[in-house]
């Protein structure tokens, strides 16, 4: 499921949605997004078929996890990775196989909220977190509404009550860390 779809998924939860500016709500679902990226991270792999001494980096590219050939065997002498130019530069021995796999993490800013998939680990976390963040504004504007129209209001979540939620959320987004290999702490 894309960003996108993710979104729309979320609004069908709202049986009123009051705060429903389109901008505002992509501004929230990329705050999720972003909070999830801090929290737990997202992990990718992209193939490359020849061995170069540049590799050209993908465009959702962090942070460099690792890189192994088709043996499995660990690439550590990597020279330079520069953001910039999109470019990893290796020092290689020629002994390496093709292909070689950069497993990396993924900058959730980056991706094409239409087309980018989301991880179903991590989906859910996601989902629920921007419910939670939209129903922050949400929840507000039905409480004036309500005391406006002197309807009772006491059944709207209270702001403490979300921002207690949104700090058990976070919480499990972090326990939901991707685990990243230790090899490549040091390679």
């Amino acid at each position: 499921m894309t960003p996108i779809e993710l979104l729309e998924d979320v609004k069908s939860r709202f049986s009123v949605l009051l705060y429903n500016d389109e901008k505002a709500l992509l501004s929230l679902l990329r705050k999720a997004l972003v909070t999830y990226m801090d929290k737990a991270g997202f992990i990718a792999s992209r193939r490359y078929k020849e061995i170069e001494e540049e590799l050209t980096l993908p465009d959702d590219f962090l942070a460099r996890i690792c890189l192994k050939d088709h043996r499995n065997r660990f690439i550590t002498s990597t020279v330079y990775i520069d953001n910039e130019e999109r470019v990893l530069t290796l020092r290689l021995t020629g002994n390496e196989e093709t292909p070689l796999v950069l497993t990396y993490m993924i900058d959730a800013t980056r991706v094409d909220l239409d087309t980018w998939q989301i991880p179903t680990t991590a989906y859910g976390l996601i989902a629920d977190y921007l419910e939670l963040l939209i129903s922050i504004p949400n929840s507000e504007r039905l409480r004036r509404v309500s005391i406006a129209g002197k309807l009772d209001a006491t059944d709207i979540p209270a702001s403490m009550d979300l921002m207690s939620r949104k700090i058990e959320l976070e919480t499990a987004i972090a326990m939901n860390r991707a685990i990243i290999p230790a090899v490549s702490i040091g390679g």
